[in-house]
């Protein structure tokens, strides 16, 4: 039981606090992405790390690979960060920088099926938010569609997260546009 409880304690701070490394031959995130009529190029991807178990592999992916990096912190082109569950051991509780993010753009039924979404995730799954410019921003769940949010603010709360002035970590930042 306090191994259990210990274990979960740690992938908690892995995802929040933990190192990075960068994506490893095992894990590597697919080179394209084929949604809502569009291709998506893989930009970029980190491995969320901590006490040696890999938490997460976050992968930044691009409609147009050729624009520069304002132009996503910006929003002015199709974005997409794809999300993969690298483990089993996940907290039983969403983590609160997740809640904040997702709650403070995303309401109602739409924050319902996002957080029994979450409570079910499980290693090898796949979250998937898609921004489309003048459109909204779409959370995907192993390719199904949890729901759409009108206009950038989601994905501008998810960006800054990552690659924000004050990210979660570092490292992952530096992984994903290479600062």
């Amino acid at each position: 039981m306090i191994s259990s409880c210990f274990i979960r304690i740690m992938t908690i701070l892995s995802i929040f606090l933990g190192g990075l490394a960068i994506a490893s031959g095992n894990a590597s995130p697919p080179p394209d992405l084929k949604l809502n009529n569009l291709t998506w190029t893989h930009h970029s991807s980190g491995i969320r790390s901590y006490y040696f178990v890999d938490a997460y592999q976050c992968a930044l992916y691009l409609h147009n690979k050729d624009k520069p990096i304002a132009s996503i912190r910006n929003l002015e082109y199709p974005v997409a960060i794809r999300i993969k569950i690298l483990t089993s051991m996940l907290p039983d509780k969403m983590p609160e920088v997740w809640r904040e993010t997702i709650e403070s753009e995303v309401t109602g039924k739409a924050f319902r099926r996002f957080q029994k979404g979450f409570f079910n995730l499980d290693e090898g799954d796949v979250l998937l938010f898609m921004y489309l410019p003048g459109e909204a921003t779409s959370l995907f769940l192993n390719d199904k569609l949890l729901f759409k949010d009108p206009g950038p603010g989601l994905m501008q709360d998810l960006l800054e997260q990552w690659i924000g002035s004050h990210p979660v970590s570092e490292d992952l930042k530096q992984a994903l546009i290479g600062e």
